[in-house]
């Protein structure tokens, strides 16, 4: 009985104890909750002041930084933190400021550094093509993924259904450029422009490289294929989003920015190394899919193992906007903080989020940020979600009224009110100081404290002064000589042939003879492009290692050559026969070592030359005077 009764008692004095905040208990953290908060530690990532200490955090989340222009997201975030994070280094640069204020310091302090900037006279290089990977899948996955970047798919668009054909055969002649012998030593996004632009019918030009080339890999022959089948009208419209999206890539500049790579992005996280994204700012349009691209595909490398203990590698994606869609980043952003990987995504307002990505895709970057830095907020979007993350309060007023009683004896009534009210509401986020952040903070209270300015910040001044003195030097572009596409050379014909010819296979071998290439088609300076009707040589997938003589220019009345000839002949064949063992074996490892990848393997023609005997060197040579 008693142990209810005491229950009952409790249960009664709860209910009439007056609740603090019934509506809403939001605040922001004082110094006593900064200091709990380890907010003034001596390393970390950089978001402001409080007073004269600085904030900051080092932990593995990422970061948003919201502000206008002119709000002091450069001198109050970008630079300081470029000077003092401690790892590798991704920035977005596009005004060519952070490089000249960072990049000394940084190289001081142990970081290589790398300026890639395309369209300029001095730059570091990076071709896309060096990182697709060599594995049948992993390489398929790798080109689509470029293509699609190079020719975005714009669903529900008019052109989408050429568009997504265009991305398909963008793919094809990737495929095509990163396997095929004639393209060794030029395996670059400039050669897939060349391959495009060259001037003669594309359909004829595939339909003659299927020919000459008949041990293409599965993804290119298809994706060729897609393109043959369309009508010339539609081959024309889909020809001309190719064009449209590979424009960027017709600059010489450019070109040679992306014929090779000097960088080692795969060492990111085994050393420091500073990558600076530094585009003209007039060439940020057509340069927006190479930026995109990069930024992309560094990540997908940097993902690739897990290692806890790898160096921590920082994405500091300033204008953030000037970006191209990048769904693989934001399908990323939830797991690659498990990587070691931060991004800080820096932008002047939620709207550009919403023009890119669309408000779903909005709400779900927010989420994965336990950092948002609020320098300020021109729009009413920015200022009302500010204001809502900042939560609300209750206030508590009291009013007294008055009353003349009879006898004229007064009586007082007080009357206590509670209302609730915004930490702040969303005019009062739009009149912010100027020198004013706030700073939203995952499973903390927020924090309102002062902008750093690293301009008059120690030890932030004195790095930057040494870093605009000891600006690191960067190589003057090289321009390699143009080269013609090999399809349209005078010795691909010849070469070619003997490409569809020397077709590698492990099968058994079966030596067979060939005719004579006409007269019309060696005489010609370069080859012609076959008719859409021509007939594709047959390709049995062996080995063709018979013995072709030339056939006297004169007028002799028999075909059956000397007994010497043909003795001669036994005998060449009698010595090729071990050496096309060798090479059928040499073959069957290299297949299996590659696991049949391309890349990976030689070129056909490098194997046969060091199996086979050349017939000169034989003495099988014939004068066909």
């Amino acid at each position: 009985m008693l142990p209810a009764i005491a229950a009952a008692v409790f249960a009664g004095y709860l209910g009439l104890r007056r609740l603090e905040n019934p509506l809403g208990d939001a605040a922001f953290q004082d110094i006593m909750g900064l200091r709990r908060g380890k907010w003034f530690r001596k390393t970390g990532h950089i978001f402001g002041r409080f007073g004269r200490n600085v904030l900051r955090a080092a932990d593995s989340r990422h970061h948003l930084i919201i502000g206008p222009t002119r709000s002091g997201k450069g001198a109050g975030y970008v630079i300081p933190n470029a000077l003092m994070h401690e790892g590798s280094m991704i920035v977005s640069d596009l005004k060519g400021e952070i490089f000249k204020a960072t990049a000394g310091y940084r190289k001081k302090n142990g970081s290589q550094v790398f300026l890639f900037a395309p369209g300029s006279e001095r730059t570091n290089r990076y071709n896309p093509l060096d990182f697709v990977r060599s594995e049948r899948g992993n390489r398929t996955t790798d080109i689509q993924n470029i293509a699609s970047i190079l020719v975005p798919e714009n669903i529900g668009s008019e052109n989408s259904v050429w568009q997504g054909l265009a991305q398909q055969v963008v793919a094809g002649i990737i495929s095509y450029v990163l396997e095929s012998p004639f393209y060794h030593g030029r395996r670059n996004l400039g050669e897939v422009v060349s391959f495009v632009n060259s001037g003669v019918d594309l359909q004829a030009q595939i339909k003659f490289i299927k020919e000459k080339e008949p041990n293409l890999s599965k993804y290119t022959v298809e994706s060729f294929n897609a393109f043959l089948a369309l009508s010339e009208r539609a081959a024309a419209s889909a020809l001309l989003d190719i064009q449209n999206a590979l424009r960027p890539f017709r600059n010489e500049r450019i070109v040679a920015a992306t014929e090779v790579t000097d960088m080692d992005i795969a060492a990111m996280k085994r050393r420091p190394i500073s990558i600076y994204l530094a585009p003209n700012i007039t060439d940020i349009t057509i340069l927006r899919p190479l930026l995109t691209l990069f930024v992309q595909q560094v990540m997908n490398i940097l993902t690739l193992e897990h290692d806890p203990n790898s160096l921590p590698v920082y994405f500091l994606l300033d204008e953030f906007r000037q970006l191209k869609k990048m769904d693989e980043i934001m399908t990323k952003l939830p797991y690659v903080a498990g990587y070691n990987i931060k991004l800080a995504i820096i932008i002047q307002d939620l709207k550009n989020l919403d023009e890119i990505y669309g408000e779903t895709s909005r709400h779900s970057l927010l989420g994965n940020c336990g950092y948002q830095l609020v320098l300020g907020a021109n729009d009413q979007a920015t200022a009302e979600y500010t204001s809502r993350a900042l939560g609300k309060r209750t206030i508590r007023y009291s009013s007294e009224s008055r009353t003349i009683e009879i006898l004229s004896l007064p009586r007082r009534t007080k009357v206590e009110q509670i209302r609730e009210r915004d930490l702040m509401m969303a005019q009062e986020v739009r009149q912010m100081p100027e020198s004013k952040m706030i700073l939203l903070v995952e499973g903390q209270r927020p924090i309102y404290g002062d902008k750093l300015r690293f301009f008059n910040t120690q030890p932030f001044k004195s790095a930057e002064a040494y870093s605009q003195s000891h600006v690191p030097d960067v190589p003057t572009i090289e321009y390699l000589p143009h080269k013609p596409v090999p399809a349209l050379t005078s010795a691909y014909a010849q070469d070619g042939q003997r490409a569809a010819e020397q077709t590698i296979s492990p099968l058994p071998f079966h030596p067979q003879h060939r005719e004579e290439p006409s007269q019309e088609a060696t005489a010609a300076n370069s080859p012609s492009i076959p008719a859409a009707g021509a007939t594709k040589q047959e390709n049995n997938g062996t080995v063709n290692l018979s013995v072709n003589l030339p056939v006297p220019r004169n007028d002799t009345k028999t075909a059956i050559p000397p007994a010497e000839i043909n003795g001669r002949i036994m005998k060449v064949e009698a010595e090729l026969k071990p050496s096309a063992e060798r090479l059928l074996k040499v073959v069957n490892e290299k297949f299996e070592a590659s696991g049949t990848s391309p890349r990976k393997r030689k070129s056909y023609l490098d194997i046969l030359n060091a199996t086979i005997p050349d017939p000169e060197v034989i003495g099988l040579k014939f004068n066909s005077d």
